[in-house]
């Protein structure tokens, strides 16, 4: 039986510019499948209320990886963003979000449809405790969870985002986030946050964080949804196509990047002798003044802003002195990143 929630939604029609655009500006899959479903940082909301008041207005977001992208757009507010990944399935893991935000008026909603589970009675403005609590040992409803699954199909398929031989990987990929609820893991790894700790995430002031945590910051990133102006490429941040061609997209058109949010993606890069390659890419691209990198260190490292008991940090730094310490060929290490 379909939930009367889902039936009541219908995507505005609209023709397959984004399509378009992720054809354009992405490279070839090079990554092997990965069930990294949700973020593997513990740190990453500790930077929240700091990017809200440094991150430049009316700016373009670029970043990496699953669901903590959101809670960043939440706070920063962009008028574009792309997220980019050298994996094809984070492509798809975005564009289920997508339908799953268009399918959920409010965070329950959205909830309900990504854990295929129906609530306890709610608040009308939950706090992040509360909306946990309300899904915290709900059994998985296996037949809300197939609803899902189709009707997620029916709104993506008109606009020509998911391949026909990716639709199987796409449920599978709602049925293995959905499958273990809020005990739903990076990788399915025990030594990780599950996603009900992640939506109770704070930042330095000990305040709510997550965009899941207050009703307008998950309307500001469904705004961003619904508009298709969160677009997921395939790329790789020091290759030769993803990066220089989003450059000259957003140049064409007036526009510059105020948030990029880097991940641990650098020490990858130092390790395989490319963040010269990857600097140059970021010069290429146009950055409006201000604008603001956040990267993380997932590995335990002894930084002045790390909190006790987490295994990663984050930090929020400037991107132009970052540019002139590479260009400098004075980052030689992860440590010289976080110095």
């Amino acid at each position: 039986m379909i939930p009367e929630y889902l039936m009541d939604i219908t995507f505005p029609a609209r023709d397959q510019t984004m399509a378009r655009i992720i054809a354009a500006l992405s490279e070839p899959d090079a990554g092997k499948p990965a069930d990294n479903f949700l973020t593997n940082e513990d740190s990453f909301a500790r930077v929240a209320s700091e990017l809200a008041d440094r991150a430049p207005s009316d700016g373009v977001y670029l970043g990496v990886g699953p669901d903590q992208n959101f809670t960043y757009l939440a706070q920063a507010r962009p008028r574009l963003a792309f997220v980019v990944d050298f994996r094809r399935r984070n492509g798809l893991l975005h564009l289920l979000h997508k339908a799953l935000f268009a399918l959920g008026p409010d965070r329950s909603a959205y909830l309900s449809g990504l854990l295929a589970r129906t609530p306890r009675t709610l608040s009308a403005n939950p706090s992040a405790e509360e909306l946990v609590a309300a899904f915290e040992d709900v059994p998985l409803d296996r037949d809300r969870l197939d609803a899902t699954i189709e009707r997620v199909a029916g709104l993506l398929r008109p606009l020509g985002l998911v391949a026909d031989s990716e639709w199987a990987d796409l449920a599978l990929i709602e049925r293995k986030l959905a499958g273990p609820g809020l005990n739903a893991r990076f990788l399915a790894l025990p030594i990780y946050p599950t996603f009900g700790r992640l939506i109770q995430a704070r930042d330095r002031q000990d305040s709510p964080a997550h965009f899941l945590a207050r009703e307008s910051w998950y309307q500001t990133v469904r705004t961003l949804q619904t508009t298709d102006r969160i677009i997921p490429l395939v790329g790789d941040f020091a290759g030769s196509r993803t990066l220089p061609a989003l450059g000259d997209w957003l140049r064409n058109r007036g526009l510059a990047l105020s948030v990029f949010y880097a991940s641990d993606v650098e020490f990858f890069l130092l390790r395989s002798g490319r963040l010269t390659d990857y600097a140059a890419n970021l010069s290429r691209l146009p950055w409006l003044d201000g604008a603001v990198l956040i990267r993380t260190s997932t590995r335990e490292i002894p930084h002045p802003e790390r909190q006790p008991g987490e295994s990663s940090t984050t930090i929020l730094r400037p991107v132009e002195p970052f540019l002139e310490q590479v260009k400098a060929g004075r980052i030689k290490t992860q440590e010289d990143l976080f110095r």
